[in-house]
């Protein structure tokens, strides 16, 4: 493609054809790369007679040669198989519920410890905390806690004292109970 613009002057045209006169079209010969030396061998130890290797292969179906240690089981839960089934099938409705949406942490620190405190005096096995999924994330000052604050703490605060002396298991609730914005809490019965 032709770039229009402006003609040379007779003064470029002629400085053009020195430096074109000055260039060949073949293209420059390789540059030959002196030969390296070889390296000077080190001193050959003598190598001990070694049997030759001998490579195994598998018959078959064959166990493996190396014994795995057993996978970890999980923690235990408290609970029966009944009951943690019915929980994780949402087929067990939950006898009271509380409902921390809109509280700081402290408040809703204190309510927890009040409700969990009165239900398991009520002989309540199964309760609901509704701590909400967090807020979109939203600009913030220095310091201030991160959405979903109450999310992440109620677990912490039921798995310590004097909460956990009264809680069995701690777990996310069904779907239709609010699934990751709530917590079953399955408490001890009452002695």
């Amino acid at each position: 493609m032709r770039r229009r613009g402006r003609k040379l002057t007779e003064e470029e045209r002629a400085l053009w054809r020195q430096v074109a006169a000055t260039t060949s079209r073949r293209a420059p010969p390789a540059p030959v790369a002196p030969e390296a030396e070889a390296p000077p061998k080190p001193f050959a130890t003598p190598e001990p007679d070694l049997p030759p290797l001998r490579i195994l292969k598998p018959v078959g179906r064959s166990k493996p040669q190396i014994a795995l240690p057993p996978a970890p089981s999980p923690a235990p839960s408290g609970l029966d198989r009944a009951t943690e089934t019915r929980l994780r099938k949402g087929r067990k409705e939950p006898e009271a519920r509380l409902d921390l949406h809109g509280m700081t942490a402290n408040r809703a620190h204190a309510a927890l410890n009040r409700f969990i405190s009165q239900s398991r005096a009520q002989g309540l096995r199964l309760v609901l905390i509704i701590t909400g999924k967090g807020g979109p994330a939203a600009p913030r000052a220095f310091g201030d806690p991160s959405p979903g604050v109450l999310r992440r703490e109620a677990p912490v605060w039921l798995s310590t004292p004097p909460l956990s002396g009264m809680v069995v298991n701690v777990s996310q609730a069904h779907p239709r109970h609010g699934g990751g914005g709530a917590l079953y809490v399955y408490l001890k019965r009452k002695r």
